[in-house]
């Protein structure tokens, strides 16, 4: 049987395939990948700064040393400390802090006076930090009157001698422990004997924003009316929206002149301002205080 002969190996050699890559279907991609080989080798990375790296460099790094000093903030009537501060842990935190051992002085040098330091009425400067055992009267309450569906609650009332609340207050130390503590001296000044702390709920559940004015706010107590002379954790205007509620604590300087402890107090607040509007009426919140 007669075979046909085979083709040379020759006429699949390099001839072969170098016409196949000829063809457009293949040398149009050989061209794509050989140029994009010649970009990524040619070009070195990193050569040019970005737009993100320039702005980050042009911030100057500030050190401890050009940092502005703190400058005391000047003396207010009102105090706003942490929102969450109770009457008690004012007393308690004061009283620990008159028992603390100075620590100011390290190898025979005296550290330089902060501000809040300098910032104490130099009538206070002299007065002493040890205040003694703690002398609080504490009471929890459940007072609370609502006009305009904004309501004010009493929810706990404590009662110092005023000397030794002054005394726990420059114990504490801070601005705003040294700003209330010349309140309270200037109370003292004046003849008054007690000084007493009542946490206010202030709530709002009407649909317009509500404001109570706590600066015209009166106690009644011993016979006579006295009025806040600081407030504790917010302003003594409350602005409450519509759906929430503050914390807030009136501090109020009394003088008794009638027996031991100043006895019941009663609390009268003027009417809120309901969408700005003045609403008629008053608070009268009456505190079962020893």
């Amino acid at each position: 049987m007669d075979r046909s002969p085979r083709q040379p190996a020759a006429a699949f050699g390099p001839n072969r395939l170098l016409e196949k890559l000829k063809k457009p279907q293949y040398a149009l991609p050989a061209a794509i990948v050989v140029v994009m080989l010649g970009i990524a080798f040619g070009l070195q990375p990193g050569s040019t700064p970005t737009s993100a790296r320039d702005s980050f460099t042009a911030v100057p790094k500030t050190t401890e040393s050009q940092l502005p000093s703190p400058t005391a903030s000047p003396a207010t009537q009102e105090i706003t400390p942490h929102p969450s501060a109770t009457p008690s842990a004012v007393a308690s935190s004061a009283e620990a802090g008159s028992t603390q051992a100075p620590a100011a002085e390290v190898a025979g040098a005296r550290s330089t006076p902060d501000a809040a330091a300098a910032a104490l009425d130099p009538a206070l400067a002299a007065q002493p930090t040890q205040c003694g055992a703690l002398q609080e009267t504490a009471v929890a309450l459940a007072v609370e009157q609502a006009i305009s569906g904004i309501s004010v609650k009493a929810t706990r009332a404590a009662i110092y001698p005023i000397d030794y609340f002054r005394c726990i207050l420059v114990a504490t130390g801070g601005n705003e422990a040294y700003t209330l503590a010349s309140a309270v001296a200037r109370a003292e000044n004046e003849d008054m004997t007690t000084v007493l702390l009542v946490d206010l709920w202030i709530a709002n559940s009407s649909r317009q924003f509500g404001q109570v004015n706590l600066r015209t706010a009166r106690a009644a107590a011993a016979g006579q009316s006295f009025p806040p002379i600081a407030t504790l954790g917010g302003r003594s205007e409350v602005v409450v929206s519509s759906g929430q509620g503050r914390n807030v604590t009136l501090v109020i300087a009394i003088r008794n002149t009638v027996g031991a402890t100043a006895g019941p107090v009663t609390l009268v607040i003027e009417a809120p301002l309901s969408g700005g509007t003045p609403v008629a009426g008053k608070y009268q919140l009456f505190l079962p205080t020893p």
